[in-house]
């Protein structure tokens, strides 16, 4: 979808050209962090009652869904389990 005029485009360009690289690089993870926030909300709107490991995992196949097949999903939401686990577990010292 591309619902900007040409010389609204030119202007943002402009704007963000005159940034330095650590400005633009800043605003590049702002928004990313800003996307991943409102994934991280619509996924807990479907669900209120997941947990944080639960949101993890439902951001992971949000975003990978279609890179990995299915088997590879689901090693990989197991390690992220097992890890959580491990790391959050009261005999680990942490």
């Amino acid at each position: 979808m591309n619902d900007t005029t040409e010389d609204a485009r030119k202007k943002q360009l402009e704007i963000i050209f005159s940034k330095t690289p650590e400005e633009r690089f800043l605003m590049g993870i702002e928004m990313i962090d800003y996307v991943r926030t409102v994934v991280e909300n619509s996924i807990r709107a479907e669900n209120a009652n997941l947990s944080a490991i639960d949101v993890r995992i439902a951001v992971f196949k949000r975003y990978y869904a279609k890179e990995f097949s299915i088997e590879e999903i689901n090693l990989i939401t197991e390690s992220m389990r097992n890890y959580q686990h491990q790391n959050l577990s009261p005999t680990n010292g942490k």
